[in-house]
């Protein structure tokens, strides 16, 4: 099942207080756009990019990337990207495409 960017901008609109991402603690969803994922740590700020979020949901389809979010990491950002790998993966858990 493709990525559908619409349950991605409904999850993640942030309120007031920011959306918190579970399990990647202190970091918050800022905003969410038609490309980008806006995320912000105490120390950092930083985006996730829409394409590369999808490319992922295909090569779990394909069996190309590990179901297991930890596991799924180093494969993330060799055949994804490395934007953010950690964080990209703790996403994808939440979303229910990773264990």
């Amino acid at each position: 099942m493709p990525l559908d960017w619409g349950e991605v901008i409904d999850r993640y609109r942030p309120d007031p207080e920011d959306t918190p991402i579970p399990g990647a603690p202190q970091t918050v969803v800022t905003a969410v756009d038609e490309e980008r994922m806006y995320v912000a740590h105490r120390l950092w700020k930083d985006t996730l990019g829409r394409q590369n979020l999808e490319k992922a949901v295909e090569l779990l389809e394909q069996g190309k990337l590990p179901k297991g979010a930890e596991d799924a990491i180093s494969k993330y950002r060799a055949h994804v990207a490395d934007e953010r790998p950690t964080l990209a993966t703790k996403v994808l858990k939440d979303l229910g495409y990773l264990e």
